[in-house]
């Protein structure tokens, strides 16, 4: 089964309810014969799953469509998608694309910080990305280490013992970012700065700093999130 084109269509069918309580009957005629072709050779209690799932989409409303397009879409670790749970099944990992699948190494260390402080794994990925490209020895001029490239300051404040610990790493990087995130009232890019330029830099300058380094940083987080 070719799970890439079945997310694309279901993201489509999402994407065009999210505004609209519903389908027109043409466009539902048409997505539902192509999902058609590409379960045709499934079980028939995965298609049920995945009936159950557009139905959810076409009946949910604009606000859940729009909470569920974000957690399918983000891969968030508190999502009860039949869908993403049928992706993490037969396929052994989740729904990280192609930039990210440096993140399936780690991916039940991501899931665990995920569900402990409330973030979409797909997040937590991208911020390693970005900040060590999945090495975890990587130490930076500045003493940053690891996948998440925590600080010596900054891992003592969370109560990390051992920062190059694999584990430990991944779940002080998301402990803090779920800080930036309460701490500048739920504003990703905001958050995004304020992990890689302090968030005393942030308040200084009431938002992302005019530094290029955190300016880039957080685009580039945004286009691995948001892929």
């Amino acid at each position: 089964m070719d799970i890439k084109a079945m997310k694309i269509l279901m993201e489509i069918q999402a994407m065009q309810s999210v505004g609209n309580t519903t389908f027109n009957d043409s466009n539902s005629a048409l997505f539902n014969e192509m999902l058609g072709d590409i379960l045709q050779s499934q079980q028939s209690g995965l298609t049920e799953s995945l009936s159950n799932e557009q139905t959810f989409m076409q009946t949910g409303g604009v606000g859940t469509q729009t909470k569920y397009l974000d957690a399918f879409l983000y891969g968030s670790a508190v999502t009860s998608s039949p869908l993403e749970q049928y992706v993490t099944e037969y396929t052994g990992q989740g729904a990280f694309n192609d930039s990210l699948t440096g993140a399936n190494r780690y991916k039940d260390t991501i899931a665990k910080a995920a569900a402990t402080y409330n973030l979409p794994e797909k997040l937590i990925a991208a911020v390693m990305k970005q900040e060590s490209n999945f090495n975890p020895e990587v130490i930076s001029t500045a003493g940053a280490v690891g996948l998440m490239q925590l600080m010596p300051g900054t891992s003592k404040y969370l109560g990390i013992q051992n920062p190059t610990d694999t584990e430990q790493n991944i779940m002080g990087g998301a402990k803090y970012l779920r800080q930036m995130l309460n701490q500048f009232g739920q504003n990703l890019e905001t958050a995004l700065a304020a992990y890689n330029a302090g968030p005393g830099n942030v308040k200084k300058y009431n938002g992302i700093p005019p530094f290029k380094e955190t300016q880039s940083y957080v685009q580039k987080v945004l286009k691995y999130y948001n892929a």
